[in-house]
């Protein structure tokens, strides 16, 4: 928060792009008309389209980078064959620093200078971004850097730092959405020394963690003492949840309309087993030898999934409920365990999208024969139309009379 309102002082509000939310105008122009340096270390080109910026990288570890590459440069490499946007990179590195490569190649990603946080909100602020495009996985790259977008103007695809943050968070999101008649699987939340009141078997997961790392399933052999101390690894907090019997593991989403309408699209089914019950980390993504996320796993699963109609109206429920109950914008996505009875229960949320082909929304969207391009510019295009929105508005009064 301090770094985010020293650069807000040093680079006001006024002085940063002020025509997001115009994609027909030309990048350079806009700064022109604002008088600003048009220079920048890449010495970039007037393209005449709208920029979009794929915010990537992470502050916090090499795994949470490796996500974030492979999955921004899947998407920057499908979207830029499409020359609709002028798509830019921003990469944040863990030292702190950023850089600005002009694509995702090892010469490029080592060409493209470092500089501090400072120096890179001014070579933002010259591209004068149309939409920001998240890719970040981590924690801050979830929260922090989105809301440091939010604060200097520049319209966000997907939802804001505040609803990241609560959903990352698996007891608070799981209170909230049990308010609007959500169902949940019992759970208790502990801290250290705590110890689990329920019987077994449940499930040890670190409550602000991804990607099942620290997540084990206490059985009656199970070590408690090793499952917590994994657990507690990633978190300082831990959900105890109650173990849902094994029927079927269930990915299922919901995209927003132009008229505001929540359509669930086709569901993701995973196919577990008695031996192997519920998803670990190493069913997700696969990884180097130091652990590093290099691509996502395939094969055991399905879409879309079998899903009768009975099942799909408990599902949808469970989504558009969700969704509105968390705040969630443009799309969401939720992790659904279905007993032997066909009943769904919210495990957690997953409310970001990296938009590349072998991505979970893309590919539900897929399903129903729309494809990356079409759901990335409906996307990118209405995050636009937001901030224009916002601009032209009158109101003077309320909290969000320009949001």
């Amino acid at each position: 928060l301090g770094i985010l309102l020293r650069l807000l002082l040093r680079y006001p509000l006024p002085h940063l792009p002020i025509t997001t939310g115009i994609p027909d105008a030309p990048s350079c122009l806009v700064n022109r008309t604002m008088g600003a340096n048009t220079e920048s270390p890449a010495k970039r080109q007037c393209t005449g389209k709208a920029v979009v910026v794929h915010l990537c990288g992470s502050r916090v570890s090499e795994y949470y980078e490796g996500v974030s590459s492979y999955y921004a440069s899947q998407c920057f490499a499908e979207v830029s064959q499409h020359g609709t946007y002028d798509n830019k990179i921003a990469m944040v590195h863990r030292d702190g620093s950023w850089s600005f490569p002009a694509d995702f190649s090892d010469e490029a990603k080592k060409a493209a200078a470092h500089m501090p946080i400072e120096a890179a909100m001014a070579e933002i602020a010259k591209m004068a971004p149309a939409a920001m495009v998240p890719h970040m996985f981590c924690l801050p790259g979830m929260t922090t850097f989105r809301a440091l977008f939010e604060a200097m103007g520049i319209p966000i695809v997907g939802n804001t730092a505040g609803v990241m943050e609560l959903s990352t968070n698996k007891a608070q999101s799981k209170a909230v959405v049990a308010t609007l008649g959500v169902p949940i699987p019992e759970s208790e939340l502990l801290r250290s020394g705590d110890r689990p009141k329920m019987a077994r078997p449940f499930v040890l997961k670190p409550c602000n963690e991804d990607n099942s790392q620290g997540i084990t399933l206490v059985r009656e052999d199970t070590d408690l003492d090793a499952a917590l101390k994994q657990a507690f690894t990633f978190d300082t907090e831990v959900l105890c949840e109650r173990y849902i019997p094994l029927g079927r593991e269930i990915r299922c989403a919901v995209l927003e309309q132009a008229d505001g309408k929540l359509d669930l699209l086709p569901c993701l089914e995973y196919f577990l087993t008695e031996k192997s019950p519920i998803r670990g980390a190493s069913d997700k993504l696969v990884t180097d030898s130091r652990g590093v996320p290099v691509t996502v796993t395939t094969g055991g699963r399905k879409c879309p999934a079998d899903v009768d109609d009975v099942l799909r109206a408990k599902l949808e429920h469970l989504c558009v409920q969700s969704h509105r109950a968390l705040g969630c914008r443009d799309y969401s996505l939720y992790d659904v365990r279905v007993d032997p009875d066909g009943n769904p229960f919210f495990l957690e949320a997953c409310l970001y999208c990296s938009f590349a082909p072998k991505s979970v929304i893309v590919g539900m969207c897929g399903g129903r024969g729309q494809g990356q391009q079409e759901i990335f510019e409906m996307l990118v295009n209405r995050a636009i139309e937001r901030k224009r929105k916002a601009m032209s508005s009158t109101q003077l009064l309320g909290m969000k009379s320009a949001c």
